[in-house]
């Protein structure tokens, strides 16, 4: 029985990877369309759980004819030509007109006419980086690796570390006396010519008498994000590694603070914010580290 075998490109197999190693629990694989639907119009899946990823396997009619014959579509990446998962499909189905204008905004090539596979997802091999392989973790591994900490302060860096983050960070160690560590969530391009020299520089950077220990975590990236579901979905990550707190860094917009904060109780993190300064005449560009901004 043919099996269909579909080509991902760099930012869907960043996206998988994050599935893959438990970053987006609950999701174990790909939404169904009432889950979509509700992820696009409301930011949340159709339980009411908080969730602005719609997370979604969009296949062409030939993909979606082929796919039907064995229910399974194996996921193959594209530069190494190498299966990396496999997708058990539940159903396929296409968005209601008006929703299928808010998934374009995410990608243009989704129109009403997509369809889309919904199921679970398990690893066939693993996903290959060329180097800081000690920086990557699984949810499991890095809480098991900070399970003794009292507290854990989630910082960002992308792809450079802004040193008043890390000073508000180590202050609210100092202030609560916690006795817990830092988490790093390091955002940058692997493709990029100085990615090398910026993670190194990094690791130079981190200091915290603070903090009873820390830890570097390097992110894939996510494209295509608007600024308030990618600070949420950075949010959520964070809580799913251990994360007690998140810091706000000054380079977040006002709007994008408040409307983190009125999340704040199904968050379960403490809201650590920097004091952001008189505005610039120009407004800087919005970096996370686990997605570009849109």
């Amino acid at each position: 029985m043919s099996i269909l075998h579909k080509i991902v490109n760099h930012n869907e197999i960043s996206i998988l990877e994050l599935l893959l190693n438990g970053a987006f629990a609950p999701l174990h694989g790909y939404l169904n369309q009432d889950d979509h639907c509700s992820v696009l119009q409301r930011n949340r899946l159709a339980n009411g759980t908080l969730w602005p990823l719609p997370l979604a396997l969009s296949l062409t009619p030939t993909e979606k004819r082929e796919a039907q014959l064995s229910g399974r579509i194996v996921l193959v990446d594209g530069l190494e030509r190498r299966a990396i998962a496999e997708v058990s499909v539940d159903s396929f189905y296409r968005l209601p007109a008006d929703v299928a204008e808010l998934a374009q905004a995410f990608d243009p090539a989704r129109t009403p006419d997509t369809w889309y596979a919904s199921g679970a997802v398990k690893p066939l091999q693993k996903i290959l980086h060329p180097a800081f392989n000690s920086l990557r973790f699984n949810v499991p591994a890095l809480r098991q690796n900070v399970q003794d900490w009292n507290s854990i302060i989630a910082v960002q860096a992308a792809p450079t570390l802004d040193s008043n983050d890390l000073q508000r960070a180590c202050e609210w160690l100092t202030d609560t006396e916690t006795g817990g560590g830092l988490l790093v969530q390091i955002g940058i391009n692997e493709t990029s010519p100085d990615f090398h020299q910026q993670v190194r520089e990094l690791r130079n950077q981190v200091k915290c008498t603070s903090a009873r220990q820390v830890k570097l975590s390097l992110l894939p990236c996510v494209e295509g994000l608007g600024e308030n579901r990618c600070l949420l979905l950075q949010a959520l990550v964070s809580r799913n590694y251990g994360a007690t707190g998140f810091v706000v860094g000054k380079h977040i917009s006002p709007e994008a603070r408040r409307w983190l904060l009125k999340h704040h109780d199904e968050l379960g993190l403490d809201i650590i914010p920097v004091r952001a300064q008189r505005p610039q005449a120009v407004k800087p560009t919005v970096r996370h580290p686990l997605c570009e901004a849109a």
